[in-house]
């Protein structure tokens, strides 16, 4: 009951301070406390509408506010890369590793050779191996030095086809019909900027993995064995490196758009909408290009597995039978 009572008097209290900013019925003659209470009363009335438009509002201010700070963090992570000289210790620990391997690979060859002397197709399995072995350690040797050059061209792709100028085409519309149609428009922009904001950072961590797994890939793809996993790391390596010069071209077609007299685009509300809307489409791009690549490797994974089992069910066979 106490609760109720003082709902009430903090409802009349808001009413009051609230009053004098309300339109106020016409006058019909009523006493001064009359007069109070019709007051009073027509401001409880208009109470709930005013704390509806006051809570929508905030709300897509709030919206078009955090559309902006995705957009500025998207375009800090879109031109930039870490530094792979940051991580050579880590790299010269795989780079020795794989070193002892392939010494390894290149004593069994020299075995191997000296085994299949008298046998033409060892001997060109043999010479096929040390030429393999033999481009392997010149790339590997390099190794550094090429994917620093890839992450370099991907930065000079990037900031050629577009540039930080471009955030002013990119800024949801300043002021919508209805407060409904507001929500309906920037939630799913909003889920888009976060998803492209989010496929950006995981890029930007990723780079550091893809540089230790650089030379590993090279080693995989030069043995005939792991041509396949070689090849598929470095899609992937290559995928995640390039990711932003493929976004920068996204910006520039939707910036070439945003210049052309579009009959479709003339209103300022449709054109700053289909902007917003297209720049949170690049996230799903990239989230497609990520799938594709993890694909790939499922893909590898069960071909691998689609050969052993049958490795294994041939020779099941031929024990029992």
């Amino acid at each position: 009951m106490k609760l109720a009572l003082g709902l009430i008097v903090v409802l009349a209290l808001a009413a009051v301070v609230i009053a004098d900013d309300l339109p106020s019925p016409p006058d019909s003659g009523y006493t001064e406390v009359a007069v109070a209470l019709r007051d009073l009363i027509w401001a409880i009335n208009q109470l709930p509408g005013l704390i509806v438009a006051a809570f929508f509002t905030f709300l897509v201010a709030g919206l078009i506010a955090s559309t902006q700070q995705l957009v500025d963090a998207s375009f800090q992570f879109l031109f930039s890369a870490p530094n792979p000289a940051l991580f050579c210790p880590a790299y010269n620990v795989v780079i020795t590793l794989l070193e002892s391997v392939y010494s390894i690979a290149l004593m069994g060859l020299a075995l191997f050779f000296i085994a299949r002397s008298t046998d033409v197709q060892g001997r060109a399995a043999a010479k096929l191996w040390l030429e393999r072995m033999c481009i392997l350690i010149v790339v590997l040797a390099f190794s550094f030095q090429l994917f620093s050059t890839m992450l370099d061209f991907n930065t000079y792709l990037s900031t050629n086809l577009a540039s930080s100028s471009m955030k002013t085409i990119f800024r949801s519309p300043a002021s919508f019909a209805s407060a409904i149609l507001s929500l309906i428009l920037l939630l799913p922009i909003t889920s888009f900027m976060l998803l492209t904001v989010f496929t950006l950072v995981a890029r930007y961590l990723l780079i550091p993995f893809c540089f230790l797994l650089f030379p590993i890939a090279i080693f995989l793809y030069f043995i005939p064995p792991t041509e396949a996993w070689g090849r598929t790391f470095l899609k992937i390596i290559a995928a995640a490196v390039f990711m932003t010069s493929a976004d920068a071209l996204i910006l520039l077609a939707l910036s070439s758009l945003a210049s052309v007299h579009d009959a479709n685009l003339a209103t300022t509300f449709m054109s700053s909408y289909f902007m917003v809307f297209g720049f949170g489409l690049i996230g799903v791009f990239n989230l497609a290009l990520a799938l594709v690549a993890l694909f790939s490797v499922v893909n590898q994974s069960k071909t691998i597995l689609t050969v052993i089992g049958i490795g294994v069910i041939s020779k099941v066979a031929a024990a029992v039978l």
